[in-house]
């Protein structure tokens, strides 16, 4: 297998660095300056790399959306030894999660510059979509009594709060925050294989 060009290499640092700037401070907050610096690079290399302001931020959107395929796709690749309902809510909800944060607070801060670059917009949410789509395939692996709505409606309760531990990430949450959401995975993992109906969930 070939290694990686030294440009390849350059531009996924730089790409590295653009991440963890645009989850620190936001799209507009990530200055050029601030991102030499995090990258260990001279300004100028930026443009030469990454290009201009709109082609940086194509390029951010772009691997934005691979990182989350292939988290994804690592993900599917570890439920395939889950058997019930909670062992999908255990594996996500454990202490070292398998996702960056980093991710989630970029593919926010793209989000909200989609009125800006359209473009992004399908992109964005089939990552989206194609993590939401993962949940529940396994969850109707391990439930398929439980009826296809049902299982799509625990999936968007189970990945929501998911989603939120990320985003939420700068703030320091409290430490039980994540054991209280986890709880409410399960409760609603639960549902899949008991007779309770959603309108019976406390």
């Amino acid at each position: 297998m070939p290694r990686p060009s030294l440009k390849d290499q350059r531009s996924e640092q730089i790409l590295d660095a653009y991440l963890t700037c645009v989850a620190r401070y936001g799209l507009d907050g990530a200055t050029q300056e601030r991102i030499a610096t995090q990258a260990g690079v001279k300004r100028p290399l930026l443009r030469h790399y990454l290009g201009n302001k709109d082609e940086m931020i194509a390029a951010l959107a772009t691997h934005v959306v691979a990182e989350y395929a292939a988290l994804t796709a690592f993900v599917q690749g570890e439920l395939t030894a889950v058997e019930t309902p909670q062992d999908l809510v255990a594996y996500l909800y454990q202490e070292d999660p398998a996702s960056d944060p980093r991710l989630m607070l970029a593919w926010q801060a793209l989000t909200v510059a989609v009125a800006d670059y359209p473009d992004m917009r399908e992109p964005l949410l089939d990552s989206l979509a194609q993590f939401v789509d993962t949940i529940a395939a396994t969850l109707n692996r391990v439930a398929p009594q439980a009826g296809l709505a049902r299982i799509r409606a625990v999936t968007q309760g189970i990945v929501a709060p998911y989603v939120t531990l990320d985003s939420i990430s700068p703030l320091n949450p409290p430490e039980n925050w994540r054991a209280e959401m986890r709880h409410a995975a399960l409760i609603l993992a639960a549902s899949l294989t008991s007779d309770v109906t959603p309108e019976q969930i406390g």
